[in-house]
């Protein structure tokens, strides 16, 4: 049993190598062959706010709003520590937590960030989905810090998807990617939590 965990270790320690080193350098040579193009990108706010992503579309966005500042709320699962390694050599800050652990502590930290002006990701169908449908953490985390959201969705011609909960995307060298910057929304402290989700699910529809 010893030699078993043993090699577990090793085999998670070459994967979180793997993740934190080999992973960001393919996003980068991979991406660098993308015809990439961004609408709306005066929509890309420079402070205090919550741009809300798929889960599945984590690639292309790495590669596109790399070294802009911006923090990702990633689970505390293995699957979010692999995460963290890749992003964190692609210029994103990571805050830790999620609706299903470590819940009420990342929204209070999500607050205390965006009260210093931070830009935050998050992907409001993850960490386990269901796959693209938004969930109340990111709406409410809106209506109790009053920053704006702003939706980003991706659409690749050319990609790779995954049979996974997410549909995970991975764009083939040379596709068009096409990425989506949605006007702001903002929620006054008394509005309704489904409305608000109503809301973000409409407007990360193509």
């Amino acid at each position: 049993m010893k030699i078993k965990n043993e090699k577990n270790s090793f085999s998670e320690k070459f994967l979180l190598w793997l993740a934190g080193n080999l992973l960001p350098l393919l996003i980068r040579i991979i991406g660098a062959t993308w015809r990439l193009k961004m609408y709306g990108e005066e929509n890309f706010l420079p402070q205090r706010v919550m741009f809300a992503i798929w889960h599945g579309q984590i690639i292309p966005l790495s590669y596109a709003f790399r070294n802009r500042g911006v923090k990702i709320l990633v689970s505390q699962s293995r699957d979010g520590e692999f995460i963290t390694r890749a992003i964190g050599k692609l210029g994103f800050g990571t805050i830790r937590g999620s609706s299903s652990r470590g819940g009420a502590k990342a929204l209070l930290k999500i607050i205390e960030e965006l009260d210093d002006d931070a830009r935050i990701a998050i992907t409001p169908d993850g960490p386990k989905g269901p796959g693209y449908v938004v969930k109340e953490g990111i709406a409410m985390a809106a209506i109790k810090s009053g920053a704006p959201v702003v939706p980003v969705i991706v659409d690749a011609k050319n990609a790779i998807r995954l049979k996974s909960w997410d549909s995970f995307t991975i764009p083939l060298p040379f596709s068009k990617v096409d990425i989506f910057v949605k006007e702001p929304m903002t929620f006054a402290s008394d509005t309704d939590i489904d409305e608000a989700v109503s809301k973000i699910q409409r407007a990360m529809t193509m």
